[in-house]
């Protein structure tokens, strides 16, 4: 056994091998090279994307759960397929802070409270969204009294 060991050990392995298993079949090629022919094809092709401020909607598309009194039982509990919760995505997440920052802008804090109500509710989220939700719900709260004293 002690001969295996050496045996193995013996075995020599020149660093071309390793750079040709590494490369594969690529042609090498630099990472920044594209040609005039292709950039131009690419550019014809594109389209930026359009946001038209309908991220509330949206949101509601991406998450059904937080919709106004939709998938709720009569307790009021959301409900999803027969589980309570949902969790949220990176791009779910992201999309309710858009939603809530175009509604926050709109001054609709009334909404902005009740919609942090139903992701509280019908959502399972992080540390991280927990904090915000409540910070967005502290705020619009906070805006409503200075409202309404205000006025």
């Amino acid at each position: 056994m002690a001969e295996e060991a050496n045996g193995l050990s013996a075995i020599e392995v020149d660093a071309d091998d390793y750079a040709e298993a590494a490369a594969g079949d690529a042609p090498a090629v630099p990472r920044t090279f594209q040609s005039e022919a292709d950039f131009q094809a690419q550019r014809s092709s594109y389209s930026a994307k359009v946001d038209c401020g309908n991220n509330y909607e949206g949101l509601f598309v991406a998450v059904p759960v937080l919709t106004p009194h939709a998938g709720r039982d009569g307790d009021g509990s959301a409900t999803v397929n027969g589980s309570t919760k949902v969790k949220l995505s990176k791009k779910d997440v992201q999309l309710l802070s858009y939603a809530v920052g175009e509604m926050y802008y709109a001054r609709q804090y009334k909404q902005i409270i009740e919609l942090c109500g139903r992701v509280r509710e019908g959502c399972e989220f992080d540390g991280k969204l927990a904090e915000s939700v409540e910070r967005w719900s502290r705020r619009c709260e906070e805006r409503m009294q200075g409202v309404s004293t205000a006025s």
